[in-house]
């Protein structure tokens, strides 16, 4: 896959799955966490800012071939492990984490939205290599009656 194609196919996709995971999570966790706690209209960014971040590990994915299980199963593993460094250092960076168990849960939290992500991702490429391989079957089986017809 070329990398357009897999920016546009896996990391927007990513980013937008992303954006409504994080603000559910922000919303649950805020309620656990900080229930008396008010945002004003900024706080409408953070799943944007967030989402972005979560995006840019999945870069590591990235690979002009096809892979094989082993090289994709430790790009998937580097990813996970980035992802959470990177969110978590920024949560923690911003002044945002006030506990072990907020960490925790926005830990648990953030693997969670990954495989979710993951799940969508998964899903829509599954449909994609449907959908291509009906077509191949179609054009086989029309050059096929093709073929057919011309021997007649």
């Amino acid at each position: 896959m070329d990398f357009k194609s897999f920016f546009i196919k896996k990391v927007m996709m990513s980013f937008f799955v992303s954006i409504a995971c994080i603000t559910a999570a922000m919303a649950l966790i805020g309620m656990i966490f900080e229930p008396d706690t008010r945002f004003g209209y900024e706080a409408f960014l953070s799943p944007l800012i967030f989402g972005a971040l979560a995006s840019f590990p999945l870069l590591v994915t990235y690979s002009k071939r096809e892979l094989s299980l082993k090289k994709a199963a430790v790009r998937n593993v580097i990813h996970f492990i980035l992802l959470e460094v990177e969110i978590l250092s920024v949560l923690y960076l911003g002044g945002m984490l006030t506990s072990v168990s907020m960490a925790i849960s926005l830990g648990i939290s953030i693997f969670m939205i990954d495989l979710t992500v993951n799940l969508v991702l998964w899903i829509n490429d599954k449909r994609t290599a449907k959908e291509f391989n009906d077509a191949l079957k179609r054009l086989q089986n029309d050059y096929g009656a093709g073929e057919q017809h011309n021997r007649h």
